[in-house]
């Protein structure tokens, strides 16, 4: 009798827990693996009693090893060669993609602790473990290993010269096409056998199907085995244990070979091999098969009990309630958006919660929160609850960022860890082994982690760099000064140097900076970042280490360290630990020195949805009527950092279909987004702006983004797409919306022009939210409300908020920033208006006086009584 494996037995369990198989099921199935062997997980969907995409999101939801469609995701090159075919053939696993030191595997058993510590033996990287179905894996297999001389065949395809039985059982009339179709439509989400599920529908009965079945392979059917005898000899022929695995029982022998019944075509040919004779095949249903079996064979022994099964589940925490229920319960998404997420989900392979979280319907720490609620474990905020710093070597760094795990106390002899997944049991039984403890899981937000790991095991105290870039700057001074050289080359490999650029950079990621200001003064070299739209200062450096430090991040960016006298532009990659960004770099020459301004790029992914822009109720409605439009100009707004990038693209990301030609032109290209095609200006090889647009028109484009319209030749061709039927979104740099209309006029596009091909115009810019962890109410400032043209009775009944100041914030009130948008929608009134030359202020007004534009100031004000920011920040950053 075959013993369950753990992985087994936490299988077992988990599809109880979840509803996703019966009791008597699961018995059934447990005696039945008890005689065939191999993966629990295999009986069962060979048996049809579950499917296999319901298992895989069983799997997901309760132990969080995501899925991934393996027809949907082309593996990379570089990630198949870490795999040799035969490794990859025995491990049943296919390498799709490689991300430093993480190697991505879809596996058919990715519970298998053991497949996969053979594939990091064999590999020498990480493994992080995917979920795959078993025929898309074997085709890969197949295609992406020919030295294993196996044989293609794509799942969604039928075997040659053999029609599809869906496809049969239309011709034959035993189903509808609507039948059909409807059978598919479920198939495709739970992975089940097109058979089964169209019984389960009442589109047939079992004996319809495999009579269909038989004739389509040509093979005799027999409705009843009750009746039939088999002699000793010729059940020897086949093991009981290969008739359970097989669905197959020998009836008798003649001249040509022996005769057997089975149920399922797909395993004859194992059956003719076991056998080794010649074989006729005959089909019966599977319950006639299966009574026949244990009619003629001995029964097998008992199964393991479900309570073994339960226990060992329970110490994983195993949930009966699904990760997307609790996020549903507490209110953080609705079906719609889970539905929505399902979809994208299928062709990314990322877990659902994951994919909600890219697609900005869930943040990190709404995610968290729900992971909290639905495991039972606690959820750690450390500006609320910092860990103990004394327990943070406990786990050993590399631990620490394989898992993004971090220890936060202890509790009596047990240890707290806080991790972003606590349903990754191999996690746990390492930190169990590693620390020789017992380990309770905390939920913590995985950027939280991450700063947490920078610090313990990242950062250089700033003070120690500093005193050191203060000593080599004076020795470095006194060889000078002893060379009698006025400008000697400097120490460009200096430990210190690189280990401070570093430490600033890596601080500015922790901080969320948007942008390092490194300014040399007459008696220091002082570092600011730029948080929340504001500067702040964050270290002094000694004067004579701004050559060597400039040095080290002009060779970061490419530049040219010779040249100091000219401006710069460049692009730093950074990798260190568990950081990984872009960062845009600057340098100007200044009568102290060069400065260098380096801007944190945020990747793609993290580009928010457009629900998460801040728009008003009021402004976002007609914002997507704006953007839904086929064809015209739309134009973002306003000055240097006032987020007209990240609405862009936001809005790109929404209308930028998978069956829409999009492309776009920058300077320089911020975000590289999957799917639209972006090009960069390079002035010095003629590309500009307006010969790229020219260009354009000739590859057949639905949507053109263009960075910046700054020239009339620009502008004019723009116009132009848009009135020959294109989509173009573009950003211009004018201080309200009503503005662009009169700054195209004087960039040379005819008025009449502008009215008909410009369908809107949002002008935006950031305030700075109020600390939600710091916020309390407050009274309105009089000379603020006169100021902003208020009175007490217009603020009267409105939440007025403003932040005490907090560690999350840095003492600050506020904590992160959201838009404030004038939004001119073009409509009849408004192009009448702009044919007749009337002024930016004229067509303010008669915007404003028809009700549908808020000004900036007034949508401000709207946030501000909401408590989301306060009046001060208002009045900072609008006009009247």
């Amino acid at each position: 009798m075959t013993t369950l494996s753990i992985a087994d037995r936490k299988l077992g369990a988990v599809l109880l827990d979840g509803g996703y198989i019966t009791d008597e099921d699961l018995q059934r199935m447990l005696v039945r693996h008890a005689e065939v062997g191999g993966r629990l997980a295999d009986v069962m969907i060979d048996s049809g009693v579950v499917g296999e995409k319901r298992l895989a999101h069983a799997i997901e939801s309760s132990l969080g090893i995501p899925a991934i469609d393996l027809m949907a995701v082309e593996p990379q090159p570089q990630a198949l060669a870490t795999i040799p075919g035969h490794v990859a053939q025995n491990a049943a696993a296919v390498p799709f993609a490689l991300e430093g030191d993480l190697l991505k595997v879809a596996m058919l058993d990715p519970l298998s602790t053991l497949t996969i510590e053979v594939l990091e033996d064999e590999t020498g990287y990480d493994i992080e473990p995917y979920q795959a179905m078993r025929s898309a894996l074997n085709w890969r297999l197949a295609i992406h290993y020919p030295e294993l001389g196996l044989t293609p065949q794509r799942p969604d395809q039928a075997a040659p010269g053999q029609e599809r039985l869906g496809d049969y059982l239309v011709r034959r009339s035993i189903i509808t096409p609507q039948q059909l179709e409807a059978g598919l439509k479920f198939q495709e989400r739970t992975g089940e056998p097109l058979g089964q599920v169209l019984i389960g529908q009442g589109a047939l009965n079992d004996e319809q199907l495999y009579r269909a079945l038989a004739n389509q392979q040509g093979l005799e059917f027999l409705p009843d085995l009750s009746t039939f005898t088999v002699p000793e000899r010729v059940l020897e022929v086949l093991s009981r244990t290969d008739a359970v695995r097989y669905g197959a029982l020998p009836l008798g022998q003649q001249e040509e070979g022996y005769e057997v019944v089975g149920y399922d075509p797909r395993y004859f040919a194992q059956v003719q091999e076991q056998i080794g004779q010649p074989v006729q095949f005959l089909m019966s249903l599977p319950t006639q098969v299966e009574k026949a079996i244990e009619r003629f064979y001995p029964a097998p022994a008992p199964a393991p009990f479900r309570d073994e099964m339960q226990s060992l589940y329970a110490g994983s925490g195993g949930q009966a309630k699904s990760l997307t229920d609790v996020i549903m319960e507490m209110g953080f998404a609705d079906s719609e958006d889970i539905q929505a997420a399902m979809q994208q989900q299928q062709q990314g392979g990322a877990r659902l919660e994951d994919t909600l979280v890219q697609s900005g319907k869930l943040s990190p720490e709404m995610l968290a929160q729900s992971l909290a609620t639905q495991l039972g474990y606690e959820f750690i905020d450390p500006a609320k609850n910092p860990p103990d710093s004394g327990v943070s070597m406990l786990v050993p760094e590399a631990t620490a960022r394989r898992y993004s795990v971090v220890p936060v106390r202890l509790e009596g002899e047990a240890l707290v860890v806080a991790m972003k997944d606590p349903r990754n049991v191999f996690a746990l039984d390492d930190l169990r082994l590693i620390t020789g403890r017992e380990i309770v899981p905390a939920v913590m937000v995985e950027k939280e982690i991450t700063r947490l790991i920078e610090k313990y095991f990242g950062s250089k105290d700033m003070a120690e760099l500093n005193q050191r870039l203060l000593e080599e700057s004076r020795e470095r001074q006194k060889l000078q000064e002893s060379a009698g050289a006025g400008d000697m080359d400097t120490a460009l490999d200096d430990n210190a140097v690189v280990r401070t650029v570093e430490n600033l950079i890596r601080e500015a990621v922790l901080q969320d900076v948007s942008d390092i200001h490194i300014e040399p003064t007459e008696t220091e070299l002082l570092v600011r970042y730029r948080i929340d739209g504001a500067l702040r200062k964050h270290a002094s450096l000694p004067k004579g280490s701004a050559q060597a430090l400039l040095a080290r991040i002009k060779i970061m960016g490419g530049l040219d360290i010779a040249e100091r006298r000219v401006p710069q532009d460049g692009r730093v990659r950074f990798r260190k630990g568990a950081i990984d960004i872009d960062l845009r770099l600057s340098t100007l020459p200044t009568v102290y020195g060069e400065k260098a301004v380096m801007r944190l790029l945020q990747k793609a992914e993290n580009i928010p949805e457009v629900e998460q822009l801040g728009f008003s109720d009021h402004n976002f409605r007609r914002y997507l009527e704006v953007i839904d439009k086929p064809n015209g100009i739309f134009l973002v707004t306003g000055p240097t950092g006032s987020g007209k990038s990240f609405t862009s693209f936001s809005t790109l990301k929404r209308i930028a279909k998978p069956e829409k030609n999009t492309t776009t032109i920058e300077d320089p290209v911020e975000y590289e987004i999957p799917g639209i095609m972006q090009s960069q200006v390079n002035n010095a090889a003629g590309m500009t702006f307006a010969k790229a647009l020219r260009a354009f028109l000739r590859q057949d484009p639905d949507i053109i983004f263009v960075g910046e319209i700054r020239d009339g030749e620009t502008a004019k061709i723009a116009t132009e797409a848009a009135l020959t039927g294109h989509l173009v979104l573009a950003t211009l740099h004018t201080n309200d919306a009503a503005g662009a209309i009169v700054r195209l006029e004087e960039m040379g596009v005819e008025l009449f022009n502008i009215g008909a091909a410009v369908i809107g115009v949002l002008a935006q810019r950031l305030v700075r939210r109020v600390c939600k962890d710091c916020a309390q109410p407050t009274a309105a400032d009089p000379e603020v409300l006169r100021r902003l043209g208020l009175s007490d009775a217009d603020i009267q009944g409105a939440t007025l908020m403003k932040g005490a100041g907090c560690p999350r914030c840095g003492g600050t009130g506020y904590k992160g920033r959201t838009g404030i948008h004038e939004l001119l929608v073009i409509d009849d009134t408004i192009r009448r208006a702009i044919n007749s030359g009337k002024t930016a202020t004229d067509i303010k007004d008669i915007a404003i006086e028809e009700g549908d534009m808020w000004t900036l100031r007034t949508d401000g004000i709207h946030k501000a009584l909401q408590g989301i920011t306060t009046l001060e920040e208002v009045l900072a950053v609008t006009s009247n």
